[in-house]
């Protein structure tokens, strides 16, 4: 009499899960001192998520705007609200309009997010997009 048996028995089925963002946003700085404004946008919850990747296009023809992708693992209070508390994955990139830029790395962090840093009295508009997997 054949066995009758099931060769993937015990094994398990894992779906990766993932999860994406894409924005167009605005952004403009005060005139004045201190001569650059920067602004945190694009937040994403990517706990349990450690393949990163983010994309960044400058619409706007200026120089001088300087992209840090970002990532928090804890928070911070700060007059009396609760925020992430950022951190630089690296020493930021200089913006070429018209120009792609992206950046991807393997990371276990809770939120990820993009900084714009932008020279005074400017206003710019960029794409973004950030995507997160296991």
């Amino acid at each position: 009499m054949p066995l009758a048996r099931v060769p993937l028995t015990g094994s398990q089925d894992v779906a990766m899960a993932n999860v994406s963002l894409e924005r167009q946003y605005t952004l403009t700085a005060p005139a004045g001192p201190p001569g650059v404004t920067s602004f945190i946008v694009h937040e994403l919850n990517v706990q349990g998520l450690p393949s990163l990747f983010f994309w960044v296009d400058l619409l706007t023809p200026l120089g001088g705007v300087v992209w840090n992708p970002v990532f928090s693992v804890t928070n911070t209070t700060v007059a009396g609200a609760t925020t992430p508390n950022w951190h630089f994955f690296n020493n930021g990139v200089i913006l070429v309009p018209g120009n792609v830029t992206t950046f991807a790395i393997r990371a276990a962090v809770g939120i990820v997010g993009m900084r714009f840093t932008i020279p005074a009295g400017n206003t710019i508009t960029v794409n973004t997009v950030t995507t997160a997997g296991g």
